[in-house]
């Protein structure tokens, strides 16, 4: 099996400026590279001119273009990049049916230890999209 530490670009899309720099301290500790975004919509920006991202981690919950839509619109226009869902709202409708969802969700807080596993797994994995379904939110 491959190892994917030290590998690729990890694009990490969170609203808290202090947990989307220890996030990125986690990753590049290891190896990783990492661009930034504050929210979806920066995201999307960012990856016009992108090199090659093998994984966005996104938080769920987030203003101005939230991490559902975020997947919904990569889905669209990059279905081969894979995501990696993270929220610390339990209750939300959304991140209970992202918890579902084997190998998409990480729960906040989190170790760095549980970040990599979950990276590694992530990208070992074949990637088949992100349903429709798992983005809903309950009416």
């Amino acid at each position: 099996m491959e190892s994917h530490t030290g590998l690729g670009t990890i694009l990490v899309v969170e609203d808290s400026p202090s947990v989307r720099r220890m996030v990125c301290t986690m990753l590049t500790q290891t190896g990783y590279h990492c661009l930034e975004a504050c929210d979806g919509a920066e995201a999307l920006r960012l990856l016009e001119h992108a090199g090659d991202v093998r994984l966005v981690l996104t938080d769920v919950i987030m203003p101005n273009m939230d991490g559902a839509e975020l997947a919904r619109q990569l889905s669209r226009i990059r279905p081969e990049l894979r995501i990696l869902f993270m929220s610390g709202y339990v209750d939300d409708d959304l991140v209970r049916s992202l918890g579902k969802a084997a190998g998409l969700f990480l729960s906040k807080p989190f170790t760095a230890s549980a970040l990599m596993d979950r990276v590694r797994q992530t990208l070992s994995r074949p990637w088949m999209g992100i349903g429709e379904r798992t983005l809903m939110r309950s009416a």
